[in-house]
Formats: structure tokens, sequence, C-alpha cells
């Protein structure tokens, strides 16, 4: 099969690049990609070694332009599938249909962002001449199919992404307090992310319960940066709650930490999760968006109430005091993301899903 991929960023530190790198590396499938935007070149050679035919179409908002280096490709290389994502994309695969009607497009939603009254105007036009949708959560999937009633209409699948248990980057390893208890978070530094709340329950845990030896590293990067960090500086906190930016080795800090945290009130998916639970992490998640679908409560892990800080700090507390708790929570999760959310099982299903679209 000849699959063309239209992605609007190479940085790989984003759940979709991400997942269609590891699309590319091991899909048996000749793969082309189509970049759309600024690509943030430095991760680019990563999709060449992958074995993707790159073709960078940097010409802004142009849709036309891009429609025609796109259909250059398709006919040039005789594409037989179109996935896209967004919303950018989706109106492009929804022009590219228009003028080659046999291509089958695939369109994957990987968020529950709502677009404005003229987008969605729009995109619930283009919606049906879709070949197949693709929602990386049933949570995802309830919320389109409210926005876009259509959707109801047509093909779906459900598709959990997938991931491999982080590598340790030997001889670079970030900094982190062996002798306290090093809880970890890592997300984009963005509202939806809810990282105050973290940053409440270090308050409660470090100045009101006076338990200093717990420390919090937050990996990644964003706009609320700067006032993450004045608070953490008014709450007296910055010898506690530590700011890493975007880091590689990953591995080494899942290996190094002793829970992961992830609170974020609207997750599609949460990649870092799963990764968490494939490292074999005592983990507590908010009770919202996808990651009740990761995340069992009690089973393997503990699922808290995205707002309330008092139990992120009780959370906490046990897991720290309950050893063998997190020990069996910990061993139960990563039995869990093996099972259904390997990387195996994430390229399996779409090839399926590939071949099945040009069966029908």
């Amino acid at each position: 099969m000849k699959i063309l991929y239209l992605l609007s960023d190479y940085n790989i530190y984003g759940g979709t690049p991400k997942k269609i790198l590891e699309l590319i590396k091991h899909s048996q499938n000749s793969c082309y990609l189509y970049m759309y935007e600024s690509g943030n070149d430095k991760f680019k050679h990563l999709f060449e070694e992958a074995g993707a035919k790159i073709s960078d179409g940097y010409t802004g908002r142009n849709i036309f332009k891009h429609v025609r280096s796109i259909l250059s490709i398709i006919d040039n290389n005789n594409i037989e599938i179109v996935q896209t994502q967004f919303s950018m994309g989706e109106v492009l695969g929804f022009i590219i249909k228009i003028f080659r009607p046999k291509v089958k497009l695939i369109i994957v939603f990987e968020s529950t962002i709502e677009p404005n009254f003229f987008k969605k105007h729009i995109l619930n036009f283009t919606y049906r001449s879709v070949n197949m949708f693709v929602y990386i959560s049933k949570y995802v999937k309830k919320y389109k199919t409210m926005q876009f009633p259509v959707l109801t209409e047509k093909y779906s699948k459900t598709i959990y992404n997938g991931t491999e248990k982080r590598k340790i980057i030997q001889n670079n390893y970030p900094e982190i307090d062996p002798t306290s208890t090093s809880l970890l978070s890592i997300g984009g530094l963005i509202n939806l992310k809810n990282l105050d709340i973290l940053i409440d329950a270090c308050d409660i845990l470090i100045n009101q319960r006076k338990l200093h030896k717990i420390n919090l590293y937050i990996v990644g990067d964003g706009p609320e940066r700067n006032r993450l960090e004045k608070k953490i500086e008014d709450l007296g906190l910055r010898n506690n709650v530590f700011f890493l930016g975007y880091q590689k080795n990953i591995g080494a800090l899942l290996a190094r930490s002793n829970i992961y945290l992830h609170p974020s009130y609207a997750e599609g998916f949460g990649i870092a999760v799963a990764e968490a639970m494939m490292a074999e992490k005592p983990i507590i998640v908010a009770k919202s968006g996808a990651l009740p679908e990761l995340i069992e409560n009690e089973i393997s892990g503990l699922v808290i109430d995205p707002f309330n800080a008092e139990d992120w700090a009780n959370a906490i507390i046990r897991l720290i005091d309950n050893k063998k708790l997190g020990k069996e929570l910990a061993h139960k999760a990563r039995k869990k993301a093996e099972k259904e959310f390997s990387i195996g099982k994430f390229v399996g299903d779409y090839e399926k899903l590939y071949q099945d679209l040009l069966n029908k």
C-alpha cells in the first residue's frame, strides 16, 4: 500500500508527529509525508531515517498551492490512502477528494476542541466525503459525534495510541534528588494540562504538612511557564518544584521517579501516561477526558478529581506510605499497557484498517 500522511510539524515532543513517526517506522507500506506548515526541521531526519519520502510545502495558509503539491505527489506515486488530522489538514483532504475521488481519505480526531461557527459549518460539509474516521479514545468519539452529528453515520474506528518502553540514554541523566520522593509530570505547559493543581498539592504537602522531602519535576514547556514559575516562587516552593523543559532522556526520568502524575482535565488520550504505565510506575491521573480509559481506579492506578488539591495530596501520601499498593498498581498498569497500548497493537490496528478500507 502507498500512504500519504499530511502533517503540520516534525516536533516529536507533540503527540501527533510522534505517532506518525511510529507508524512510518514500523509500517510495511510505502509511506509518504507532506509537511504543510513550518516543520521544526531539527526532527526531520528522524522521519527520513524511518523511511518516509518527504515533501515540504511551506507555503503558509495558501490552500491552493498545498493542493497542487499534494495532487502531484498522489499522481506521481499512485497514492492509495491519504491520512490527516486537525482542521487545516481536514480541509486539504476534502479538496483532494474532489479532484481524486478514488483516493481513500482517513481523518484522525486527536482532541475534542470545538471549532468556531464558521469552521464548524465548513467541516460539517467536509466530513461527508471522508471514507474513514479514527478516534484516539472513546472520550474523543463521544464529544466529536456530539459536535458533528453527521459523524454517527460514517465508518469509524477507535484506535488507541501506542508506545514502547522509553529507553534510558546513558551518561545523560537529569538531576533528580535520590533522597526525596520524586513526583514526575510530563506535558505542555498550557492551561488544560492543569498543572496548578499539582503545585497546590505540593503547597499542602510541603508548607502545610511539613513534608519537605518531596520534589515535583515537570517536563515540557509552553506559554504558562512564566506564570507557573511565579506561583512557585510566591508559595516558597522553588526548592521543591522544578521545570525541566523538554527532555530527551524520558526513560531515565521515569526510572528515577517514584510516582507519575497527570492532572489534565481534557486529555484526548495521554501518551505520557501510557509511557509511565510501560515503565511500571505508580500513577495518579485526573478523573477527566480519556484518562480513565487508560487507568482504572484502584486497579492500575488512582483516579482523582482534577480540581481538588486535597485529594491529590492525599493520594500522593497514600502511595508514599503504602509501597506495596504502589507496586501492585504499577504492575497491573504495565500489563494493561503492554496489552492495549503497545506499538505492535497500534501499528497492527492501522494496518488492518488500511487493508479493510482498500477492500471495501
